[in-house]
């Protein structure tokens, strides 16, 4: 096969879907893995018989992992979450795991738990639960704390999507939330106890924040943060549900346009300053690492770094990379970590788009044959309508599951916002770059970014003013 990865990805798919469907112990799926394993082993020549007992294998796989983050350790924090001690308040200790966010004056965060006491009795837990503190905290990532709260399970009510917060976390490896309802009841005990690569990447982000917010006006600061830095909290929902209509709520989330824009960035300051190409590459990788870990390691940030990475080993090996089995590469890193991303609606809307861009683009492009077209801005806008064609067909039937909208104006609102947001987002990182090394020009370039801002919502708004714009299912 010219693509094997593509095949092993689409089975290790299956693999999972099938464990998700039909109950099967554990032990079952490593007895059969086991055989087939073996199997492999005494089928070392390649044909029919290996490639199916290969696949086999790889279908087994998917079935494991997703069978064994349905497995709890006994000392899981989620065991504790029925019972009640005397004063119905559990104190636990433990990790703040995630950059806290501030958010209707409350303080939200995920806490990588450690130890448990009821009844003046202490007991060692792990997992990780959502917390609610019903108040401002200075608090940061890596911070060691007692938290004194009531643990619930997560609410397995139903919205629009047709699934629940607690399907949600759970996909997440969440599987309780802690509300603690004052800041006293939050102890502080040590700091730094977390990754130090984690730490470093989300201190550097709060510089970053502090001057986006610091040139430029609430509103504005807000979506440039979401779409630079991947913090989406600060952006109204007013704002969130017009790009939603519209088919471009994706410019409002850190994507693999973003990593591209890094890695370039990257390698074009090295080669300014005359690094050899290969050096340059093998500093650009880290500096994407830091950068998915700044932007919370989404799935799209994750997929996009993951490829990235992948052709740079390739052009260090002197091999030319495939972008089907980069992209497959990424979708395999990313369930082995954790499988139940399949079914997150993030991770289906991701691979969704760039394989139908992919697969598509080229196809439409051969077919019009767009290389003929002597116009080079005409041939430009042509070919952004088929990317951007290409795309929306790819998640149309996702967008119309999960959000109940259909919007035809979407391929038009990409022909002008992806360039403007492209625009924003050169500016907005121009912005912070200025501002760390020469804060007194920074102004310039953030009334910049804050103009073309205005102008995304505006024409936003516009497009959904015509006809037919889009339909609520």
């Amino acid at each position: 096969m010219k693509r094997p990865l593509t095949g092993l990805a689409i089975i290790l798919c299956l693999g999972i879907v099938f464990a998700s469907l039909i109950k099967i112990s554990f032990l079952a799926i490593y007895v059969l893995a086991l055989i087939l394993l073996v199997l492999n082993l005494l089928l070392h020549k390649k044909g029919l018989s290996f490639d199916i007992s290969l696949s086999c294998l790889v279908f087994l796989l998917g079935a494991a992992l997703l069978r064994n983050t349905q497995i709890l350790p006994k000392c899981h924090i989620s065991k504790y979450l029925y019972y009640k001690n005397n004063n119905t308040y559990h104190l636990i200790r433990g990790l703040v795991y995630s950059e806290p966010l501030i958010k209707d004056n409350r303080t939200i965060f995920i806490f990588k738990t450690q130890e448990i006491q009821l009844n003046n009795l202490k007991y060692n837990c792990c997992g990780n639960i959502l917390v609610y503190l019903k108040t401002k905290k200075d608090l940061c990532y890596a911070d060691e704390l007692f938290l004194n709260g009531n643990l619930y399970p997560p609410s397995n009510r139903k919205g629009q999507r047709g699934t629940s917060y607690r399907d949600y976390l759970y996909n997440q490896g969440i599987y309780s939330v802690l509300n603690v309802k004052t800041h006293s009841r939050v102890i502080k005990l040590n700091k730094n106890k977390g990754i130090m690569l984690k730490g470093f990447a989300i201190c550097l982000k709060k510089k970053m924040e502090k001057i986006i917010f610091k040139h430029v006006s609430s509103l504005p600061a807000g979506i440039l943060d979401a779409m630079i830095l991947g913090e989406r909290g600060n952006i109204p929902r007013f704002v969130n549900n017009t790009m939603i209509r519209s088919g471009t709520v994706h410019i409002l989330v850190v994507s693999g346009f973003n990593v591209g824009i890094v890695a370039f960035l990257i390698i074009l300051f090295l080669r300014l300053i005359r690094l050899p190409r290969n050096l340059s590459f093998l500093i650009a990788i880290p500096g994407l690492v830091i950068y998915c870990l700044m932007t919370g390691a989404s799935t799209p940030v994750v997929r996009a770094t993951v490829m990235s990475i992948v052709f740079m080993f390739g052009f260090l090996l002197k091999r030319e990379p495939d972008i089907y089995n980069s992209c497959c590469v990424a979708l395999i890193f990313i369930l082995l970590i954790n499988p139940r991303q399949l079914f997150d609606v993030g991770f289906q809307l991701s691979f969704a788009s760039v394989l139908s861009i992919i697969c598509l683009y080229p196809r439409m492009k051969l077919l019009l044959r767009t290389e003929t077209i002597k116009v080079k801005y005409l041939r430009f806008i042509i070919e952004g309508c088929l990317v951007s064609f290409s795309a929306w067909l790819g998640t149309l039937g996702f967008i119309a599951y999960y959000f109940k909208i259909f919007s035809p104006i979407t391929v038009l609102a990409n022909i002008f916002i992806v360039p403007l947001a492209s625009l924003i987002t050169l500016c907005g990182a121009s912005t912070i770059v200025v501002g760390l090394i020469s804060p007194g020009i920074a102004p310039l370039f953030a009334s910049t970014s804050e103009l073309l801002v205005i102008m995304l919502l505006k024409i936003n708004i516009l497009l959904l003013k015509l006809p037919y714009a889009y339909f609520s299912l």
